[in-house]
């Protein structure tokens, strides 16, 4: 059987100059492909034969999310590597079609045997573990609407109130600021609370807080 060619995109050379060294030892076709521009990674990955690209989600000013669909395209199977420890970009990565993930932490010879296997063709993530990261993402996807829609709501001195309140200030910082009385920063917070459907000044912060972190913010 002849054995995919591998590509390794990573923006740490040493990890990915180990790597290739590695899956080369293995009899494995391995590269590593530099890290600019999105366009200029794929013009680089489209001049090996289609195999399997071991891809990170951290790529610097690129978005290693934003690859995995035109990976696949080009006939491209995809297995991510990673640092990060959040559940929900690696949800987001197999939800657009990767067929697994390792994490960095991990030694770097369960690394290379992960790599070995799914060259070889063989399963490297249950379909009950790819099932559950899939509610996953779907669930984080309906969060992100439901913080959007939420925030739309508000008028942008409410916004520029709520803002305010995040950052630690009172209603009567937001008053002296905006040169309004404090009954008319009052009145705001209680339309924000209204509008967001929440009971409180600190839940109205989390809302704001979750968007931020949701990149809404």
């Amino acid at each position: 059987m002849v054995r995919r060619p591998v590509v390794v995109i990573d923006d740490h050379p040493l990890v990915s100059t180990a790597l290739v060294v590695a899956l080369r030892a293995e009899r494995i076709d391995a590269a590593r492909i530099p890290v600019t521009s999105g366009t200029e990674i794929l013009a680089a990955v489209r001049q090996h034969r289609p195999g399997l690209a071991l891809l990170d989600l951290d790529l610097g000013d690129t978005a290693g999310l934003d690859l995995i669909g035109p990976l696949r395209a080009d006939g491209w199977a995809v297995l991510v590597v990673t640092a990060c420890l959040d559940r929900r970009p690696i949800a987001a990565a197999i939800s657009r079609g990767a067929i697994g993930w390792i994490g960095k932490q991990e030694s770097f010879e369960q690394l290379v045997a992960m790599v070995v296997e799914a060259v070889a063709g063989h399963e490297v993530l249950s379909p009950a573990i790819r099932d559950e990261l899939v509610r996953l993402h779907q669930s984080a996807h309906l969060r992100q609407q439901q913080l959007r829609q939420a925030l739309a709501r508000l008028s942008a001195r409410e916004r520029q109130v709520l803002t305010r309140l995040a950052a630690g200030h009172t209603a009567a910082d937001v008053a002296a600021e905006f040169a309004v009385s404090l009954t008319t920063v009052r009145a705001q917070i209680r339309s924000i609370l209204a509008k967001l459907d929440v009971r409180s000044q600190l839940a109205a912060v989390a809302v704001v807080n979750e968007a931020e972190r949701a990149g809404l913010g």
